[in-house]
């Protein structure tokens, strides 16, 4: 039996429950809203089960498969603004209005005379949120009882036809040696929603150590480019993805998500705690001695701070990121964008080298 479906078959429903047709609930909202009314963002976001949602919703209206049986100029912005219309800007969203007898006001509609206010939605956001808190309180925060031999990177890139593709590049530990390395391109069914990315790249993800183990190469440790517990719930990407799977991962972002920065205190071999009140939830370190680009890493599952720590400065060889991310990002973009890797893995090694020697 595969990890996917070990792992799958316990407590899946908590942990990673079917993902929601956004596009459909979506339609579904709208059709609620009568001619004559108007809703806003943030309200269908609600609907949804999460007001962060809006910025989607926002989007969404703005690049879907529209047709002239849409009504997606019944949703304005908060406070009555008209906001885009993907039908031909704001005089076509006043036109489309006002044959329903909405009327306008400059570029604004009164909320209090036209807002639908019964919108009934099944709020599947609120369901994978609450995953989300089911998956955190099986996060294990522990010391190893060594350092890995072999460490793996996993990243996701997206094509432009709506296809994910995931990289999963192992490399030795450690040297940061590329050894081995695969991928799987899948279909991206869930949209990008702020604090939801697990649901959009875990699937792909788990299809990737699906792989890795298959061929005998699932490593010691994985560094997911997604942050670990330093996230606003604790259960950032790399989190979510080591309780579902068992393994231990550490998360890797390029921007401070939560926490503080303990600048009153020294830094431990070049790293700077990230502070949650009194506890220590990862550190921030520089990708070079000389660089000022800082990267975030917190323990995802099964490791602690500085396991997280030692292993991502250790694998940090001068580049922006750790080697094995480094090369899962190289290679998923390079896969995305249709192109053909080098066939061997001295060729890859070779080229990334040629490239960089060429950028300094």
């Amino acid at each position: 039996m595969s990890i996917a479906a070990q792992t799958l078959s316990n407590d899946i429903a908590e942990l990673l429950p079917p993902l929601p047709n956004m596009v459909g609930e979506m339609a579904r909202l709208l059709g609620q809203v009568p001619s004559g009314c108007v809703t806003t963002y943030g309200a269908l976001a609600t609907a949804l089960g999460d007001v962060k949602a809006a910025r989607w919703v926002g989007h969404y209206l703005l690049h879907h498969a529209h047709n002239e049986l849409c009504v997606c100029h019944r949703v304005v912005r908060a406070g009555g603004a008209l906001g885009g219309y993907i039908a031909g800007g704001t005089k076509a969203k006043i036109a489309a209005l006002g044959a329903e007898s909405v009327l306008t006001d400059g570029d604004r509609v009164d909320l209090e005379r036209y807002e639908w206010r019964r919108l009934m939605g099944k709020r599947p956001l609120a369901r994978l949120r609450q995953a989300q808190h089911n998956a955190a309180e099986h996060v294990t925060i522990t010391t190893p009882a060594s350092l890995p031999d072999a460490v793996a990177g996993v990243d996701v890139s997206y094509s432009a036809d709506g296809h994910g593709v995931g990289v999963y590049a192992l490399t030795e530990y450690p040297s940061g040696k590329l050894v081995w390395w695969t991928s799987r391109r899948l279909p991206v069914t869930f949209p990008y929603i702020q604090s939801f990315l697990t649901f959009r790249e875990l699937p792909i993800l788990l299809a990737l150590v699906d792989e890795a183990r298959q061929a005998g190469k699932l490593a010691d440790a994985l560094l997911v480019d997604g942050a670990g517990v330093a996230h606003q719930r604790q259960i950032g990407l790399a989190s979510h993805f080591g309780v579902v799977t068992n393994l231990r991962t550490i998360g890797v972002t390029k921007r401070l998500l939560w926490g503080q920065l303990a600048t009153d205190k020294k830094p431990r071999c070049g790293a700077i705690p990230i502070m949650l009140q009194d506890r220590t939830i990862g550190v921030a370190l520089k990708a070079s001695r000389d660089s000022e680009q800082t990267l975030y890493a917190s323990p995802g599952h099964l490791v602690d701070v500085e396991y997280a720590r030692q292993v991502t400065r250790t694998l940090l060889k001068g580049r922006r990121l750790p080697e094995p991310i480094y090369w899962a990002d190289r290679l998923s973009r390079m896969l995305a964008r249709g192109g053909d890797p080098p066939q061997t893995i001295a060729a890859l090694r070779d080229s990334a080298a040629t490239k960089r020697r060429r950028s300094k």
